[in-house]
């Protein structure tokens, strides 16, 4: 499993990313790997009052994304692709494989409260399957992963306060 995804700057999130990760590595051993991108400061300017500030603007995680699909389907690594996500940045990756590796399927999960019009017609129109995880109650409860994880007599527990409650997102 290949996950794609910048290291937060907020101190909180980048731990509970860490944690999320290292409990994947943990549960998954050499099966789950991870590539990161990462985030570069850009200047903005105001048009009104012309003052300059940057502000944090998130670089490769798309590109990453397209180049191992890619690669994957020249290389003949993979039948299947599932990619969850609702940035229709990717329509260009998935026109690509379905123009140039049409054998392959490839599905698209939104995450909850994601969505993208652009791909979902693009999809459909090419009788590919997309999942809308709000929808499916059932498949994302199912992929959420156990707030401890043990393996090999190691263990990688969340904190209380970041435990998932009934409708799958945290309390």
């Amino acid at each position: 499993m290949m996950v794609f995804t910048t290291p937060p700057l907020n101190v909180q999130k980048k731990q509970k990313q860490s944690l999320l990760l290292n409990a994947n590595i943990l549960r998954n051993g050499s099966r789950f790997e991870y590539v990161k991108g990462k985030f570069v400061e850009k200047q903005i300017i105001c048009p009104y009052c012309e003052t300059a500030y940057s502000v944090p603007e998130e670089k490769r995680t798309d590109v990453n994304i397209s180049v191992y699909m890619m690669g994957d389907c020249a290389k003949n690594n993979a039948d299947a692709l599932i990619l969850a996500t609702a940035d229709s940045d990717l329509l260009p990756t998935l026109k690509y494989i379905k123009e140039n590796h049409p054998d392959k399927k490839v599905r698209v999960f939104f995450p909850p409260l994601g969505f993208s019009n652009d791909i979902n017609n693009y999809m459909k129109r090419n009788r590919e399957k997309v999942v809308r995880l709000e929808h499916n109650k059932g498949k994302f409860l199912n992929s959420v992963m156990p707030d401890v994880v043990v393996s090999d007599g190691r263990t990688c527990a969340i904190p209380t306060s970041w435990r998932v409650g009934d409708d799958g997102f945290e309390n």
